[in-house]
């Protein structure tokens, strides 16, 4: 058989510029960082603000780098799918969705960050990357905003959830 005929890819060690060993963490903590940034400075030179429109929930969520660029730098480079998601942060935050059957918004933590960063609830949204060439990059991450008292909604984490 071939890999056209079973749809099966083998995992490149390195996809996108991202090691995708489960030990490289150093190498995508890097990367997150760097993308983080480099978006927030994106936004700034194209909208004169640092946020980014979600359809679904018809809000402009605001990239903070002491909120979500601190959190994808600890928790996106846990695996190669995180990180990839990072760098396509931008088209994960406009299209992200609710999945059906599942609450949108869910009370804040009243510990660590969540409570730290002044979080009253959390909006957990999904995102679908999908491709019919690499099955490998058939995956689902979750989209975590946080939400302060006045309605403002944060980028808080994004994390890979499920292999499709």
């Amino acid at each position: 058989m071939n890999n056209k005929e079973t749809n099966f890819n083998p995992i490149p060690q390195i996809i996108c510029g991202i090691e995708t060993d489960k030990i490289a963490m150093a190498q995508r903590r890097i990367i997150v960082e760097k993308e983080y940034k480099s978006l927030l400075e994106k936004l700034k030179r194209t909208t004169g603000k640092k946020t980014v429109h979600n359809d679904f929930l018809n809000v402009d969520v605001s990239l903070v780098m002491a909120e979500g660029g601190k959190e994808a730098t600890n928790r996106s480079t846990f695996n190669w799918q995180s990180t990839y998601a990072v760098k396509k942060l931008e088209m994960v935050i406009k299209n992200a969705v609710a999945l059906d059957g599942e609450p949108i918004y869910v009370p804040a933590k009243d510990t660590g960050n969540q409570k730290r960063y002044k979080y009253v609830n959390l909006a957990v949204l999904y995102y679908t990357f999908k491709s019919e060439k690499y099955q490998y990059l058939n995956f689902i991450v979750k989209l975590t905003l946080g939400v302060k008292k006045d309605g403002k909604h944060v980028h808080y984490s994004i994390n890979k959830i499920d292999i499709v």
